[in-house]
């Protein structure tokens, strides 16, 4: 999904910057826009599962983002008669064209709130081409507003989960520098199926001639039989006429 970069410095809280990257995941072609913003009917449910917190998280957050002026608006439908519907959000709309930064949707409920903010800064400084960057902590402390203590503890997180690799760079005088960092690509877990086993019995294929005793008839009708239904008829055929013309 399309991230615009303005978001990074626009919400300064954790909360926020994740329901922001949720609402603009929901985007789409066919996504109806008024002059206010984009239009998104979503039940907080959904926005539950998407973030992975709680519905007193989701309810303070859209407060706070319609307080900020993120969501323009709020309203819900009626479904019937004393029942109320699903909330159509009316959300500011940022264009997408240039200037965002990608993210896989599937992360967001898999990163609290710091570890998510974190995520999203090294999304934006990695580069197109091998999603690395080198900023130093100190840097990524001014960024984001956090301390350096801290930075460095979501950044040890992140990289024990696997979400970014970091990777040690010496000079020629043998110091290390500012390390380089490597966004992961998550690819979901996935059980991967064995093609089954090929049975080691040989089947037996019996071939008929006209040197081979034939004792027992009816074993050639059996359904049972390899024969092919052409072969059968010939031998009922043979046997009818044998019968009828007699041994002599």
């Amino acid at each position: 999904m399309r991230i615009p970069n303005s978001f990074v410095t626009r919400f300064t809280q954790a909360a926020d910057l994740k329901l922001a990257c949720v609402f603009y995941s929901l985007i789409h072609k066919n996504t109806k826009r008024n002059l206010l913003g984009y239009e998104i009917t979503v039940k907080q449910s959904t926005l539950m599962s998407l973030c992975g917190c709680s519905l007193s998280t989701v309810k303070r957050t859209v407060r706070s983002l319609s307080k900020c002026g993120f969501i323009k608006s709020q309203k819900r439908q009626m479904t019937t008669p004393g029942k109320l519907g699903t909330y159509t959000y009316t959300i500011d709309a940022v264009s997408t064209a240039s200037k965002y930064f990608t993210m896989d949707k599937k992360l967001m409920s898999r990163l609290n709130g710091n570890e998510f903010r974190v995520y999203a800064v090294c999304c934006k400084l990695a580069d197109s081409s091998h999603k690395s960057f080198f900023q130093s902590y100190n840097d990524l402390s001014k960024l984001l507003g956090m301390s350096r203590q801290d930075v460095l503890r979501t950044i040890e997180k992140l990289v024990k989960g696997k979400f970014i690799r970091k990777k040690k760079i010496r000079t020629r005088a043998g110091d290390f520098t500012d390390n380089t960092y490597t966004v992961c690509i998550y690819v979901p877990h996935s059980r991967i199926k064995k093609a089954p086993r090929r049975s080691s019995r040989r089947q037996s294929i019996h071939c008929f001639t006209m040197n081979t005793p034939i004792k027992n008839t009816s074993s050639l009708y059996n359904k049972s039989s390899a024969l092919s239904i052409g072969f059968k008829k010939k031998m009922r055929l043979l046997e009818i006429f044998f019968l009828k013309r007699g041994s002599g």
